[in-house]
């Protein structure tokens, strides 16, 4: 039997060896890696209040987990991904208490068909364009406003199939589609297609995803797709209808694009995303986001980022047209490949609407800023 076992702990590599099925004559791996990360912030106003504390996952959430593959031969292989989500100031699960609540999937793939995976899984909309980002690019907290589109990947989508193409010269494609899992198939359920061109200083992405009936509220489904991870911070703002918070979504989509370009010194993308909710008592909401961020890195250990992310909103069925605007500027410092110190700010001021940036308490008035520093290391 071979066996290939790349984690540090010996008891963990006994356990992968002992579950391979006797007589398999197949390579395997099985990869333990992870995300720590933590810091300490001030938020202007929460609420009415300026406040001072710990904030989990302040660059990047944090999580632990499980990365496989077998090689069944003629190209073929199996794979599968276990990942859990936690708090690193508590210790709590995140994602409604699940152990593996980031992703959880397994399926196969091959070198020139692609990859097919079952389970728990982000939508095409984050997988393209997350890593062009403001806060992602850039280091900090400049979600687009309440992650309207889903590009900061704050919900997943369970019971999904999810093809990823093979890189052909540089483009790869992909589209996924999650089951309401109920006998009214539309009842909550999502579908999303995307492609990326990544070759050299170029890097093009776009997607565009669709959800029915998505979480609890307007479903009832809590075995759909969507269900209470959609339910989080972004439902004050933009999950249910303006005039009745018991009106949910009937039906949201989104489309985005983006370009990056840049080298070992620097990288600058821009992007546009746009969010439709129709609402089940007939009302609407548009939000259209443009990012536009850089990086340029002052040394080979020091980042500097900088980001501006504008929201415009307009609402269907009542007179009112909200906008954003978002300013981000940070540094990271790496001690190590595996271990960073940084420090950001990020500044909202709204109109038409309360300001709130990602993480924390709506502001009681038009303004909020959130300063930051935190240290991350991966494992």
């Amino acid at each position: 039997m071979k066996s290939m076992c790349k984690v540090g702990m010996a008891a963990f590599c006994a356990c992968a060896a002992i579950m391979q099925p006797a007589g398999a004559q197949a390579q395997t791996s099985a990869v333990l890696y992870g995300v720590l990360s933590t810091g300490i912030a001030y938020v202007s106003n929460e609420g009415g209040h300026g406040t001072a504390r710990m904030v989990p996952g302040t660059m990047q959430n944090s999580r632990w987990g499980l990365r496989g593959t077998e090689d069944l031969g003629g190209g073929m292989r199996g794979v599968f991904v276990l990942e859990n989500g936690f708090a690193l100031d508590d210790g709590k699960f995140q994602q409604g208490g699940r152990m593996f609540g980031r992703q959880a999937y397994v399926g196969l793939g091959s070198t020139t068909l692609g990859t097919l995976t079952l389970g728990r899984q982000y939508d095409a909309i984050y997988d393209t364009l997350d890593i062009m980002s403001a806060p992602v690019a850039a280091n900090g907290l400049a979600a687009h406003i309440g992650d309207n589109d889903n590009a900061f990947g704050s919900f997943r989508h369970n019971n999904a199939l999810k093809y990823v193409s093979p890189n052909w010269g540089g483009l790869r494609a992909q589209a996924s589609y999650a089951l309401s899992d109920s006998a009214a198939g539309a009842n909550n359920r999502s579908f999303s297609f995307g492609a990326t061109y990544d070759r050299g200083a170029l890097r093009l992405a776009s997607a565009f995803m669709q959800l029915d009936r998505p979480g609890l509220v307007a479903s009832g489904n809590a075995n759909g797709a969507v269900t209470d991870d959609y339910a989080g911070a972004p439902f004050v703002l933009f999950h249910a209808s303006p005039i009745n918070p018991s009106a949910g979504v009937a039906r949201q989509r989104v489309g985005g694009f983006a370009a990056g370009y840049g080298n070992d010194a620097w990288r600058a993308n821009a992007m546009v995303t746009q969010s439709r909710f129709d609402y089940q008592d007939g009302t609407g909401l548009r939000l259209t986001n443009y990012d536009l961020n850089a990086t340029y890195n002052l040394t080979p250990s020091l980042v500097l980022g900088a980001a501006y992310v504008f929201t415009d909103g307009g609402y269907a069925g009542i007179d009112r047209r909200p906008k954003w605007h978002m300013g981000q500027l940070s540094l990271d410092y790496y001690l190590s490949k595996r271990t960073d110190v940084y420090v950001y700010g990020v500044y909202q001021k709204a109109s038409a609407s309360n300001a709130d940036i990602y993480l924390f308490a709506p502001s009681s008035g038009d303004r909020q800023t959130v300063l930051v520093a935190g240290i991350r290391h991966k494992f």
